[in-house]
């Protein structure tokens, strides 16, 4: 389970961020998360409040934004939206796909008291 690592990681970022600008309590945190990562958002959820519990983050919401995968056709140049991780670009037909979203993880903002 890649999620109770995923989870311990964002803790820690964001209680060093929250602790930096003096909050007692953080709320709620926004990650955003790529398609292409293969995140459960319920197991992150889950394994997120088992690592936040006695920490300043217990209790926060976890809010989690799924990233679509992108791509970029180096044949017509076109940028698109990869469906079903059909790597195949809609305009002109070519497999020359360059990826170019979807793979992202990071916290987006921390909401603090």
């Amino acid at each position: 389970m890649h999620e109770m690592g995923i989870a311990q990681n964002i803790l820690d970022i964001a209680v060093a961020a929250a602790q930096k600008e003096g909050a007692s309590r953080i709320t709620r945190i926004n990650l955003i998360a790529g398609e292409l990562r293969g995140i459960e958002p319920i197991q992150l959820t889950f394994c997120f409040d088992i690592v936040a519990k006695d920490t300043l983050a217990g209790g926060a919401y976890l809010n989690i934004e799924t990233v679509p995968v992108m791509g970029h056709c180096n044949d017509c140049q076109a940028d698109f939206q990869i469906e079903d991780y059909a790597y195949v670009c809609p305009k002109c037909g070519s497999t020359k796909i360059e990826v170019t979203g979807g793979t992202e993880l990071r916290l987006k903002d921390i909401e603090i008291d």
